[in-house]
């Protein structure tokens, strides 16, 4: 599985390396997922999941029956402080409140599930669906906190989470996956260990926004 990761990650290096070496600015195509593939020397398969991350990252522009379109020549750039920032606040409260009140055991279980797939989408080297189990494993969260007003500005900033989470991936050599994290704060919320859950919180926070420094 890890092997998998690492051919996903080597495909969107060299991807980038192909648009700078050849010069393409925004506007340019991308040549077809078949001559890409042989000038990369990679299956198809795994150029079809780098094109998904660096599509997701603003980078490229996938136009159903065109082509591939160069968006940016760099991934964008997010308030990335503010952003983070907010997701803290709420997921703390989240957590408060699962605390104060207790949980479903039904809606544990699907926590549990969500993380698994999280872990291994995330270890098959499956990007672009690994982001989206992610966002699912935090929305979970906070729905387990009942409380409408965090789940609606939650909502409110996954596209901007969605979008920066795939643009992390695009920094391959300080990328920390956190999975430790997600287990250790999946297990706090299970034994109602507020330290230990915001502790996790916060520690993925900081490794996320490591990944910019």
């Amino acid at each position: 599985m890890a092997a998998n990761r690492s051919l996903v990650n080597k495909t969107i290096s060299e991807m980038m390396i192909y648009i700078d070496k050849n010069k393409l600015t925004v506007g340019d195509k991308l040549p077809n997922e078949t001559e890409l593939s042989k000038t990369l020397n990679v299956g198809r398969s795994t150029l079809r999941e780098a094109v998904k991350i660096l599509s997701f990252s603003n980078v490229l522009d996938v136009r159903h029956g065109s082509g591939t379109y160069i968006k940016n020549t760099t991934a964008s750039t997010f308030s990335n402080t503010q952003l983070l920032d907010a997701r803290e606040m709420l997921e703390v409260k989240a957590v408060d409140l699962i605390i104060k009140n207790g949980y479903q055991t039904e809606d544990m279980l699907q926590l549990k599930e969500i993380l698994y797939e999280r872990n291994t989408l995330l270890a098959d080297g499956k990007f672009s669906a690994y982001v989206t189990a992610d966002l699912q494993f935090h929305y979970k969260m906070i729905e387990m906190s009942h409380n409408p007003f965090l789940i609606r500005w939650y909502q409110e900033i996954q596209t901007d989470l969605s979008a920066y989470l795939s643009t992390q991936i695009l920094h391959l050599e300080s990328y920390s996956d956190n999975t430790l994290i997600h287990n250790e704060l999946y297990h706090a919320l299970l034994n109602l260990d507020r330290s230990t859950a915001i502790k996790n919180i916060k520690l993925n926070n900081i490794n996320d926004l490591a990944v910019d420094a």
